[in-house]
C-alpha cells in the first residue's frame, strides 16, 4: 500500500513540474508588440526624438488594426486591401522619420517578421 501511495505521489509531482513548463510556449508568435518595438528601436540605433515619433506611429498603426479588425465584415479582399494601404501609410511615416539606412534596416526586419505565403492553414 505504501508503495502505491509513493507511485501515486511520484506521479503527480512529475506531471505537475511538466505542466508548469508547457506555460512559457503558449505565447503568440512574435511576442509582445511593445517588445516587438522596443527590439526594432534598438536594432536600428534610433535617437530620441526618433524612438518617441516611431512608437507613436506604432501605437497608431496598432490601433487602427484593432478598430479595423472590429469592424471586419465578411469581404476578405475589402479587408486585406485595407490592411495593405495602412501598413503602406505607416511606412511612408516611418521614412520621414528613419535615414535612409534606417528605412532599409526596418524595411528588411518587417518582411522577415510578416508570415509566409503558402504556410497559411491546411486540410
Amino acid at each position: 500500500m505504501k508503495k502505491v501511495i509513493g507511485l501515486c505521489l511520484v506521479l503527480l509531482i512529475s506531471s505537475v513540474s511538466v505542466f508548469a513548463q508547457d506555460g512559457k510556449r503558449r505565447t503568440k508568435k512574435g511576442g509582445d508588440p511593445a517588445q516587438r518595438c522596443e527590439k526594432m528601436i534598438t536594432d536600428l540605433k534610433l535617437n530620441e526624438k526618433q524612438a518617441v515619433d516611431f512608437r507613436k506611429v506604432e501605437a497608431e498603426f496598432r490601433d487602427k488594426m484593432k478598430a479595423e479588425r472590429k469592424q471586419a465584415d465578411s469581404d476578405r479582399r475589402k479587408m486585406r486591401e485595407k490592411m495593405i494601404t495602412m501598413r503602406n501609410e505607416r511606412d511612408a511615416e516611418m521614412k520621414k522619420i528613419l535615414t535612409e539606412d534606417q528605412y532599409k534596416q526596418y524595411l528588411e526586419k518587417q518582411r522577415s517578421q510578416s508570415p509566409r505565403k503558402g504556410h497559411g492553414r491546411k486540410g
